[in-house]
């Protein structure tokens, strides 16, 4: 079977560094871009540097520079990106426009796995703030992938990287309450 060269945009963070492994297990040529915005972060240089040690393509290009993406996507033929979209650490979900209008002046992408690794956004119309903004960007993102008509593919699970179930949905720690437990809506099971 044929491997597909894979660039993960995202890949030092909680969810791309097991993307990109599991990328490189299964012997996809693997593309990480290195953005210079991670500046003096040593932990992302040492997880970038390991990727290379295991084979991985570093790749420089910046969401503040459209060229370099369109670079560094022409280098492949799928593009995932598992960005963060959660508000206890960063929110970066329209970081992925420049990235959509990247994919299509390449032209070249065979299947494009934006930042959708968590609860489908489509049944999140009842979401309360500050989850709600996610998912309305997330909305947003969909819309310019479908615009563009980039080949893209979904992949929502139930609260996924170990958000929502260790704190009992409690926004602003990972670790279950001690004292009390704030229930969304009115209480009542759907």
């Amino acid at each position: 079977m044929e491997k597909s060269k894979v660039l993960v945009v995202g890949g030092t963070g909680y969810l791309g560094r097991r993307i990109v492994s599991a990328s490189l297990s299964q012997g996809h040529p693997t593309y990480v871009l290195q953005r210079p915005e991670i500046g003096l972060d040593i932990d992302k240089l040492q997880i970038l540097l390991a990727f290379k040690k295991q084979g991985a393509h570093l790749v420089e290009g910046s969401f503040s520079d459209l060229e370099s993406l369109v670079r560094a996507v022409k280098l492949v033929d799928v593009v995932i990106c598992p960005i963060s979209g959660v508000h206890i650490r960063s929110h970066n979900i329209l970081l992925q426009l420049q990235l959509v209008e990247a994919i299509k002046r390449a032209g070249n992408i065979k299947r494009f796995l934006p930042s959708e690794f968590g609860l489908d956004p489509r049944r999140m119309g009842h979401a309360l703030e500050p989850g709600r903004v996610t998912f309305d960007d997330k909305m947003v993102v969909r819309k310019a992938i479908q615009d563009a008509k980039i080949p893209f593919t979904y992949v929502c699970g139930a609260g996924v990287a170990g958000y929502f179930a260790g704190n009992l949905s409690q926004m602003g720690t990972l670790v279950p309450p001690k004292e009390s437990v704030l229930i969304y809506g009115d209480g009542n099971a759907k």
